[in-house]
């Protein structure tokens, strides 16, 4: 199985971390050159762009293109890659995991990340072995750092970026036909919230894409983006009723001793 990890030629540092970790876990990570902000063309951005709940930035913008691309590649194999992003904290379970994980039938769309928020998943979860669960997700909000994508997944993600794109874990999580699942417990945690878990990071955490941003004005060019963050929380209240079924509201259990 392929596993990959996007990284800015720049972020010498964290591409260093990421091949520490692939060697740690005797993993063999490829990296793949991240989309610069700066290289993307005027007209790809406004295809891409204003589609969303608010306008991306470029930095955002270069994200969602470098795992578009890889999304790309998905489709033509046979099985799942796992996507990583260079800030990834990975579990030492991760290896042992893998392959109960790439053998699960029935995923598109496979999340091995903690993002230290609650999530609708199924009540019931789906024993792969010892200490290791998958949970249908029904509705997930952010994470985008650790992922495995199967061509179907892959496939479904294509065509909808051809209506425009979002923040890439609002885009991977958002789409409501694809088939996703949540490993536990979680295997990978980015590292400004492993951070802000533990004390400290092995990398340093900055990123300019969590970076948070103010509320759009009121204005008739923004109307849009208003109706769609609306549009947005009637679903999410409809989320909401599927807790009187087959769904709940939690967090994702997260061992920290598997990544000491």
């Amino acid at each position: 199985m392929r596993i990959a990890f996007i990284n800015l030629d720049r972020a010498t540092e964290r591409r260093a971390f990421m091949e520490a970790q692939g060697d740690k876990l005797g993993l063999a990570f490829e990296r793949v050159r991240a989309v610069e902000a700066g290289e993307i063309e005027e007209a790809l951005a406004a295809r891409l762009n204003g589609r969303w709940e608010r306008p991306l930035t470029r930095a955002e913008l270069g994200c969602f293109l470098s795992h578009h691309m890889l999304w790309r590649e998905v489709t033509e194999g046979r099985g799942p890659m796992l996507v990583l992003e260079d800030d990834a904290i990975l579990s030492r379970q991760l290896p042992s995991a893998l392959p109960s994980l790439t053998a699960f039938a029935g995923a598109e769309f496979l999340n091995l990340e903690s993002f230290e928020r609650q999530r609708f998943v199924a009540r019931q979860a789906s024993g792969l072995g010892p200490g290791l669960a998958v949970r249908r997700v029904f509705r997930d909000k952010s994470g985008s750092a650790a992922y495995l994508l199967w061509p179907a997944g892959a496939r479904k993600l294509l065509a909808r970026a051809e209506r425009g794109a979002a923040p890439v874990d609002a885009f991977l999580h958002g789409l409501s036909g694809l088939n996703a699942w949540q490993v536990e417990p979680a295997l990978a945690i980015q590292a400004h919230l492993w951070e802000r878990r533990s004390g400290g990071a092995p990398i340093d955490a900055a990123t300019s894409i969590q970076a948070p941003r103010g509320h759009l004005p009121l204005t008739l060019a923004n109307l849009p983006f208003r109706a769609r963050r609306i549009a947005t929380q009637i679903r999410l209240a409809g989320q909401h009723l599927r807790r009187l079924g087959p769904a709940t509201y939690r967090r994702t259990d997260l061992r920290d001793e598997d990544f000491r």
